[in-house]
């Protein structure tokens, strides 16, 4: 529909200022707004169909809209959006009324008024003062299928006079900034001062009004026709005021009806135009209130028409209707909202990768422990690209770029969602090292505590990886000297990764934010790989350990299990560890500097302030934790969840737990390499205990590594997450989420989406 707006522009044609029903233009929603633009397509098909009426009227368009504000207009609207977006502090609802009040003050330009006179006196002639007209606001965006915005801006019935016209076009120009409205458009992310186009059209004294939906309004079943109908104008029907009859009919093929049923309502009022203007509301005797104010036949007539309505759309629709000397007059027709509204099971599977097969198995080892629970959409959007890239890279590294762990269309390498939850594909992470070999073995020990003996699962394995490539020669031999090297850049990956420039927070507007964050998709591949280097060199290392305890034994016996557990158990000064030991040195501090009676009796808040500010060795040791492990937290690898640096007061409230019970725990030496092995149950020869105790050195200096590469990874999704956090900032003052954090519950494609085109589908899901 913009395209019309971008021709006129080129064509240097002005829009105009009002538009007839009969004007081919009025079918464009920016010029004439939702309401304004069915009607002219209504209109068109009226003459086509000749079986109903449009009652006929004009519109004045979003371009005297935009004539109409003045610079007081404006800057009011400007304080309104800042309240109402977050930027400053004040009354919501006074702003609102303040805007609507210089709205209603402010006369009509006189090309305006001009406009309207000239055209209703073309259309009703000098007559044009016995008519009387509805007058109602038709904004750009409202009655379509993403938002209805029933209900929201006011209508004005029976008005008469073009004097009374001006003041109901300026009225229903203030009520998009009345609080209700307000309200919805800043709840679906709208504009609060969006284009608006006012329908002034001629009312029809209805005998008999009310609404129809072309399918099931409570279950969009689309064989079932709905009609609510009432006595007078269908505004005690649209309002809710009455208890309307309800009458169902059944679609037979695509042109005919059924009458199916009737309940009669209570509907204990209806609403008549007076004579002079304006409408009156007066009760409904004994009979009238028994009786069904519509028969079998004109229900059917109804509904036939409405299919050939809904047919013209190629939607659902809502209609309004009146019924007046035996003629059907259609006031109005919207799509139905919320056609085809999700399940609660499209919801719950929404992020679920398909299925290769019907034996695919999954696991939780090793992910649950560090993505707990269910994980934001866009934490799983952010987590998957992330990894699934550089898992890619990886295989490649590894030589196995080629074919099963190259690039899957419909599938991740790496972790996969379902209903949120995070899992990995067993039989992938196992077939890197073989399906069969014994350093496949000695991975699942390590990784899953034992082996895995599934026969359809290995079964599945050796099939689907039966034709996997050996790497070359060359990328075999830098495999093997990458078990030496592997660590050898964490240093220069961690320094760079302190010191990212953070380029997505200096942005002042959400879009270019979001621009910025999408160039950084792959700045922190490095940290990622150093991780995964570092995991798969440990776990290298610890399968040789198994491998060489495995042939000193002869056999797997539990003697061998025993001595692997006890060899990877061993205290190996890891950052994992550090943490833990960490924190309770700062609350052995916090104890030796004051009461710590005291400590676990102040508010959180009281006691985060003294760390904070404090000049005691205790105030040092907390903030030296968070500048080291700040970017840490439970569920660390979702960016929705907050850390101990944004916000120390779960980390403050587990010290204040702490502090009471410390323990005079010294930090566990490394246990000798030559005692541990000297304690092993199975027995070993002298090169056996030569090679285990070179093993032994190397998978504790992979285990290290591999820590501290995933403490470097999650500072990496840490600098995203800030950047997320910044995004959904900006995005709310401007008006497109009604609160910050729905940003988490966005996709990536979502959140483009609604930075290009506003759409409220995407809010209301």
């Amino acid at each position: 529909m913009a395209l019309i707006l971008i021709i006129l522009h080129f064509l240097h044609v002005a829009i105009p200022l009002t538009v007839k029903f009969t004007d081919d233009i009025s079918h464009f929603g920016e010029i004439s707004g939702g309401k304004g633009s069915s009607l002219g397509k209504l209109t068109q098909l009226s003459k086509e169909e000749e079986s109903f009426i449009v009652p006929k009227g004009i519109i004045v368009t979003t371009a005297a809209y935009k004539e109409f504000l003045t610079p007081e207009i404006l800057d009011a609207v400007k304080h309104l959006e800042s309240i109402a977006h977050g930027k400053e502090a004040g009354d919501l609802k006074e702003a609102c009324n303040k805007v609507s009040s210089i709205v209603e003050k402010t006369p009509l330009p006189n090309q305006i008024c001009q406009n309207i006179a000239e055209d209703l006196k073309a259309i009703f002639d000098d007559d044009m003062k016995q008519h009387k007209f509805a007058v109602r606001s038709s904004a750009t965006g409202e009655d379509t299928t993403a938002m209805s915005a029933a209900g929201q801006m006011d209508t004005f019935l029976g008005v008469q006079g073009i004097p009374e016209i001006f003041t109901s076009v300026k009225k229903c120009w203030a009520s998009q900034f009345g609080y209700i409205a307000i309200e919805y458009k800043r709840r679906n992310g709208q504009l609060l001062n969006s284009p608006m186009a006012v329908v002034i059209q001629e009312m029809v004294a209805s005998d008999v009004s009310g609404v129809l939906f072309t399918c099931d309004p409570v279950t969009n079943n689309p064989s079932i026709i709905t009609i609510t109908a009432n006595y007078g104008l269908g505004e005690t029907v649209v309002s809710g005021s009455v208890e309307p009859d309800t009458l169902k009919l059944r679609r037979k093929g695509k042109e005919e009806v059924e009458f199916e049923s009737v309940i009669v309502g209570t509907k204990h009022q209806r609403i008549i135009m007076q004579e002079f203007g304006g409408t009156v509301t007066e009760d409904l005797d004994e009979t009238s209130r028994k009786e069904s104010c519509l028969s079998k036949d004109t229900a059917e007539r109804l509904g036939k028409l409405a299919l050939k309505i809904e047919n013209f759309y190629k939607s659902s629709r809502d209609i309004e209707w009146g019924i007046f000397k035996g003629e059907i007059y259609i006031l109005q027709s919207r799509p139905v909202t919320n056609i085809a509204p999700e399940t609660d099971h499209e919801m719950k599977h929404e992020f679920d990768i398909p299925l290769r097969c019907e034996v695919e198995y999954f696991t939780v080892a090793n992910v649950a422990e560090v993505m707990p629970g269910a994980t934001s959409p866009l934490g799983i959007e952010v987590l998957t690209k992330y990894m699934n890239n550089f898992f890619r890279i990886n295989a490649r590294k590894m030589g196995l770029g080629r074919g099963k762990f190259d690039i899957e269309k419909y599938n991740l390498n790496g972790p996969t969602p379902f209903m949120n939850h995070m899992m990995l594909k067993v039989i992938d992470i196992i077939a890197i090292n073989g399906v069969d070999s014994q350093m496949s073995k000695g991975f699942m020990i390590s990784f899953f505590g034992r082996i895995l003996e599934d026969p359809e699962m290995m079964s599945y394995g050796r099939e689907r990886y039966k034709k996997l490539e050996l790497p070359p020669f060359i990328k075999r031999m830098k495999f093997y000297l990458g078990l030496f090297t592997y660590d050898s850049n964490i240093e220069n990956v961690k320094k760079r990764v302190d010191t990212y420039h953070l380029d997505f927070l200096k942005e002042k507007t959400a879009k270019e934010t979001f621009k910025a964050i999408l160039r950084t998709c792959s700045d922190f591949d490095d940290s990622a790989l150093t991780h995964v280097d570092c995991m798969r060199n440990s776990s290298l290392w610890n399968m040789v350990m198994f491998s060489i305890l495995r042939s000193a034994k002869g056999d797997l016996d539990i003697d061998v299990y025993g001595d692997f557990a006890k060899l990877l158990t061993t205290s190996s000064n890891v950052e994992s560890a550090n943490i833990p030991q960490a924190m309770q040195e700062v609350a052995e501090q916090i104890a030796e500097d004051i009461n710590y009676e005291e400590f676990k009796s102040m508010s959180v808040e009281e006691a985060e302030k003294w760390l904070r500010t404090s000049t005691s060795p205790s105030g040092y040791k907390f903030r030296q934790f968070l500048e080291r492990h700040g970017h840490r937290c439970l569920g660390e690898f979702d960016v929705r969840t907050i850390t101990w640096e944004m916000d120390p007061k779960m980390l403050v409230k587990l010290l204040q737990n702490l502090v009471g019970v410390t323990k005079d725990n010294k930090t566990k030496e490394e246990e000798s390499i030559g005692e541990l092995i000297s304690e092993l149950q199975v027995p070993l020869g002298f090169i056996s205990k030569c090679l285990l105790k070179f093993v032994l050195r190397q998978y504790r200096r992979g285990v290290r590594g591999r820590e501290a590469g995933k403490s470097i990874m999650i500072k990496s999704l840490h600098h995203w997450r800030k950047g997320y956090l910044h995004l959904g900032k900006l995005m709310a003052l401007e008006g497109y989420l009604p609160d910050k954090e729905l940003i988490f519950s966005l996709t990536i494609d979502e959140i483009d989406d609604l930075l290009n085109t506003r759409s409220p589908s995407i809010i209301s899901r």
